[in-house]
């Protein structure tokens, strides 16, 4: 490695390896584990994987696994060997597997304990199954994955061309099948770059991961701009308040990332005042809008941490935009401002670019997309204006540069000839204080209303002890938004639907 430049993402573990050895790596259920440890490890999994199951470079090697460090050190296995992690969510029906599974034809299939019925139902239908390995459980015909631990062979490291595959990600839409990204070992050196400029991550950083494994915020980024900067992760196995808080003040994390609806459990966390939090120093959210009440209270519960608000795509190679610190109170609904080597476009119906100010599809160039669609070529063709990729959100941009999605295209409504933005109405429901989650959907207007085209529907969920009218919700939305654009009907729910990668199936508020 000496005068090489860095090429692929094992060049940054081989890197880590020469200069930080000693330094941790990992730490799952309070024992650390430097990075020499999880190399040697690593190195057994790859040559198993290698050896027994004629692992070769780019062949594709599925984990369904909540967040553990047995996921960890096959991630790092099978991309050390040149294979392609396919990770595969955990919250997925057996159906939607077999199809994941059939369309990638993966060679292995790691199954964790805690989704063993439905992953081995969807093996059992499959047409050409996998070799399987087991975590935490024994199965026939199936490799425990003690096994790949105490192998004793050596693993052969081929060359790893920056344009081979490294990840096929699924995405996670509210329609059809999902759809395997493909990302190069380039994509996630170029991504890496990006979440250091954006988050300033350093070498010193212990990261809370409690995103899904699963995801792209880990695989994409916390796990390679780890190895690459010699930072250590602490791995939450659940998404539960106490734990987290747990976590981070015994190891001291200073970084944490998760999604709205973890934070304002945080905030609203009755034991949190007993606890010494003050390692953080960075709390970064995305996945859905944030509630203006919830960034106040994160603001007033942590003053010396920096808060972020972050956006990209499955189909992107790198988170694109980033809300710095200073402006999370006084531009909660931006996604920020685009990340350098970040190219975009926001166009009107014609592919022309729109003015400041006026709503538009937002498009990235191909060079920040992903290089298709896993056998599903024409899928990206599809999606394809020119060199731009259009990715169906709706969005505008102010005069200093901030970035404002307003909802997916297919889910714009037209009132009466006026164009109404869902994610406008949900952003403005959601800054009443007894709002914890909402969606906007249009549905047809009947009746004597027939002229309008289109009814706006609200469906809320209140925060746990509150109890809201639809008087009071319209009235709130009549205080900030134009009467257009008030809910026609307000409708109340425990929860909503969602699909297993947590976005609003909308058709099920019609």
């Amino acid at each position: 490695m000496d005068g090489i430049a860095l090429k692929n993402v094992r060049d940054l573990w081989v890197n880590n390896m020469r200069n930080f050895p000693r330094k941790t790596c990992v730490i799952w259920h309070g024992r650390e584990y430097s990075f020499a440890q999880v190399d040697e490890v690593t190195d057994r999994i790859c040559a198993y994987l290698q050896r027994r199951f004629g692992m070769g470079s780019e062949d594709r090697i599925a984990i369904c696994a909540p967040n553990c460090l047995e996921f960890f050190l096959l991630y790092w296995g099978i991309v050390k060997g040149g294979g392609v992690v396919v990770p595969v969510n955990t919250r997925l029906t057996s159906d939607d597997m077999l199809f994941m599974l059939e369309n990638i034809d993966p060679l292995v299939f790691c199954i964790h304990a805690s989704v063993k019925d439905t992953a081995l139902k969807a093996v059992s239908n499959m047409r050409k199954a996998p070799k399987l390995v087991t975590i935490g459980f024994e199965e026939t015909d199936a490799v425990n994955f003690e096994e790949l631990l105490n192998y004793e062979g050596e693993p052969t490291y081929t060359e790893i061309d920056p344009e081979q595959l490294v990840i096929i990600m699924h995405t996670s839409g509210t329609t059809g099948r999902p759809k395997g990204a493909m990302v190069t070992h380039s994509n996630i050196l170029f991504n890496i770059r990006m979440a250091i400029i954006a988050h300033s991550w350093r070498h010193e950083d212990v990261h809370l991961l409690v995103v899904p494994m699963f995801h792209a915020t880990a695989l994409y980024s916390m796990l390679p701009a780890s190895a690459y900067l010699g930072s250590t992760v602490v791995i939450a196995p659940r998404p539960e308040i106490p734990e987290i808080v747990e976590l981070i003040e015994r190891h001291r994390c200073t970084t944490f990332f998760g999604v709205p609806t973890l934070f304002y459990f945080l905030t609203t966390y009755r034991e949190l005042e007993k606890h010494d939090l003050t390692s953080l120093r960075l709390i970064a959210y995305a996945g859905a809008p944030m509630p203006p009440q919830t960034i106040r209270r994160l603001r007033e519960k942590f003053p010396w941490v920096w808060l972020h608000n972050f956006f990209g795509l499955t189909e992107t190679i790198s988170m694109t935009h980033v809300l710095p610190n200073k402006d999370a109170l006084t531009r909660p609904e931006s996604i920020g401002k685009v990340l350098p080597e970040v190219w975009q476009r926001i166009i009107d119906e014609n592919g022309n670019d729109v003015q400041v100010g006026e709503v538009g599809e937002l498009c990235f160039h191909k060079h920040n997309v992903v290089k298709g669609y896993w056998n599903q070529p024409e899928l990206m063709r599809e999606a394809m204006l020119g060199d731009w990729f259009k990715t169906g959100d709706l969005a505008c941009i102010d005069e200093d540069g901030y970035v404002y999605l307003k909802g997916r295209k297919k889910d714009m409504i037209i009132v009466a000839g006026e164009n109404v933005y869902a994610l406008e109405v949900e952003n403005a429901i959601l800054s009443h204080d007894g709002v914890m989650d909402v969606a906007v959907v249009g549905v047809p207007a009947k009746g004597a209303l027939s002229y309008l085209g289109e009814l706006i529907k609200a469906v809320v969920v209140t925060k746990p002890g509150v109890r809201l009218t639809e008087a009071d919700i319209k009235k709130h939305c009549a205080s900030i938004l134009p009467s257009y654009k008030v809910p026609h009907i307000v409708e109340f729910r425990e929860q909503l639907p969602r699909n297993p990668a947590g976005k609003v199936i909308k058709h099920k508020l019609i």
